[in-house]
């Protein structure tokens, strides 16, 4: 498997790597479903969690999420739309990304600010292109994101995007 943190080089100046990244994650994904594919993901990044969160009214659940600290965990805890920064990716329709969320002005008064200090994320859409949630990798301590991180996360969508409109029939 493939880590980010272990290779000289990006998969933004190397397509080589990314394509091979995507392919493990498809591989994963379809040889041994979506929590290990998402295990296979966060091995890219140094977050703690990663995880794929649904919008119903006023909530986000919890559909699938990996935690490295402990991966027998298999789903979060849901949260308020309203105190989510999964709401914040939907509201910008596309990827999101926050680094120390205590230095970010934009988070000034959020419900999360003190708690999930570093979060980036990816707009997952339905077979109809409405909003269906996130994809998303999250820390409880800040952490830096890369052009790359936000590449990965955005070439690994579609994939993510079929698997739960499979999974959802």
């Amino acid at each position: 498997m493939y880590s980010l943190q272990e290779q000289e080089v990006s998969p933004l100046t190397t397509p080589f790597l990314l394509t091979e990244i995507v392919e493990s994650f498809e591989r994963t994904l379809e040889g041994q479903g979506l929590f290990a594919a998402l295990q296979y993901l966060n091995s890219t990044t140094e977050h703690r969690f990663t995880g794929i969160y649904r919008f119903e009214p006023d909530w986000v659940r919890s559909i699938v999420l990996f935690d490295r600290g402990n991966p027998h965990l298999h789903a979060g805890k849901d949260v308020l739309l309203r105190e989510s920064y999964c709401r914040l990716t939907a509201e910008t329709a596309g990827p999101y990304r926050i680094e120390n969320a205590q230095s970010d002005r934009r988070l000034v008064g959020h419900a999360a600010r003190d708690s999930v200090l570093s979060y980036c994320a990816v707009h997952l859409l339905d077979p109809e292109d409405r909003s269906w949630g996130t994809l998303c990798h999250f820390d409880f301590v800040p952490r830096p994101i890369t052009d790359e991180m936000m590449q990965v996360l955005e070439a690994v969508r579609p994939a993510v995007q079929r698997a739960l409109a499979i999974d959802l029939r």
